[in-house]
């Protein structure tokens, strides 16, 4: 519990910090932020490879030696991934979102950053006594968002891209080290000699991991294409606009996660494995009674925010509560589809699951270069209800078809 509200906080503060840039910059730098985001996202995926579910697996019932050697191995996995994915990223950043060298360089330390940021989480989930790794993580994103915000509201004529992301890179080195130093007062070695030798080859993890990235693959980009369609097919300016309602609206998605879906994965687990679906449905059914409330409330906040209550604030009046509305559906209708998604991989049945994800996204891509051609942003929004429809759909024809699960459909 006590990691998922250290999870929680950090994603809070990360959150606010994101939302806070997307409003304050100009909108053509918001547009370069936004994509830059979401090529960050990517990367963080492509240099993770998933390994973290394999690790997670060969983790249990080892002692902590041999934890922390799968560990190290891990680290040294991901150095390599780094070799191979940091030049793709500056090319995308220097030609695509049209940002200075010394800015794209700052983006890859943040890259990184992040990237450690996540693992540190799925490792403190299998080893807790890690867990004051992810007090680190959560101060650098604390003190990020506390900068931020003190300079928007002390000197806000200072707030530029170039600020921003070299504060964040500064950040990231210091949290990059703060892990480090952190990791090895809680490893189970007495010294670096002892660490050596560790593990897994490189070759073996690729193996093992390949079919989780390949199902890692096509959640992200189901999640994520919209973005780079609308950065491919629209100006930065009208990409700009976009992204301030996604990042808004997909918080709410990361928090259920975290507060949902995460929580309520090992109990499913357990009664699909102990061939119970009537169970798992309540489970999830006691879920879905809560998120349909709060998705309404979510939708209803962001139609206040274009209330005259706001009309003073400049960073509301790029805000179409209509788009929001439709975003928080289309999230709403996404979670319905995991929770169908965890059903599956709960009596193993993965490859229903990548089959349904993958059509979806084959749908919702088609149907967005079109949309988005013909109707600009306004198309890319509803891209993400049809998307996500169409993923609910074709997982719940899965689980219809499965014997295992009895018909079952969630919600």
């Amino acid at each position: 519990m006590l990691i998922a509200l250290i999870k929680l906080a950090d994603i809070g503060a990360r959150s606010l910090f994101v939302l806070l840039c997307l409003y304050a910059l100009p909108i053509r730098s918001t547009g370069q932020f936004g994509l830059a985001l979401t090529l960050l996202g990517f990367f963080t995926f492509a240099s993770g490879f998933e390994r973290y579910a394999d690790l997670q697996r060969r983790m249990v019932g080892t002692d902590e030696a041999q934890t922390d050697r799968l560990i190290i191995s891990t680290l040294r996995f991901y150095a390599v991934n780094y070799t191979m994915c940091v030049p793709v990223l500056l090319a995308l950043l220097l030609l695509w979102v049209q940002l200075p060298p010394w800015l794209a360089l700052m983006c890859v330390v943040v890259g990184v950053g992040e990237h450690l940021s996540n693992e540190v989480y799925r490792i403190a989930l299998i080893a807790p006594r890690h867990r004051p790794v992810l007090f680190a993580v959560l101060g650098k994103n604390a003190a990020l968002l506390a900068i931020v915000a003190a300079v928007l509201w002390q000197r806000p004529a200072l707030f530029s891209l170039g600020m921003l992301l070299a504060t964040w890179a500064l950040l990231s080195l210091a949290g990059i080290g703060a892990i480090a130093v952190v990791f090895t007062r809680t490893w189970a070695f007495a010294s670096f000699k002892q660490a050596t030798g560790a593990g897994l080859r490189q070759r073996p993890q690729y193996l093992a991991s390949r079919t989780h990235f390949l199902i890692g693959l096509v959640a992200l980009t189901s999640l994520q294409a919209d973005r780079l369609v609308a950065g491919a097919l629209v100006t930065l300016e009208q990409s700009g606009v976009y992204f301030r309602h996604i990042f808004l609206a997909s918080f709410a998605y990361q928090v259920f996660n975290v507060a949902s879906y995460n929580r309520i994965a090992p109990q499913v687990y357990a009664h699909t494995h102990a061939h119970q679906p009537t169970l798992a449905r309540a489970v999830i059914g006691r879920e879905v009674k809560r998120l349909v409330p709060a998705a309404v409330l979510v939708a209803g906040a962001f139609y206040g925010l274009a209330s005259p209550l706001f009309d003073g604030v400049a960073a509301t009046r790029s805000i179409n509560p209509n788009f929001l509305a439709v975003l928080t559906l289309g999230y709403l209708v996404r979670a319905f589809a995991d929770f169908n998604a965890l059903l599956l991989n709960g009596v193993y049945a993965e490859r229903d699951v990548f089959s349904s994800q993958l059509a979806a996204l084959a749908l919702a891509v088609v149907t967005n270069l079109v949309l988005t051609h013909l109707f600009g942003i306004a198309g890319t929004v509803a891209t993400l209800a049809l998307g996500a429809a169409a993923y609910f759909i074709f997982s719940s024809l899965s689980i219809r078809k499965n014997p295992s699960l009895n018909g079952l459909i969630a919600p």
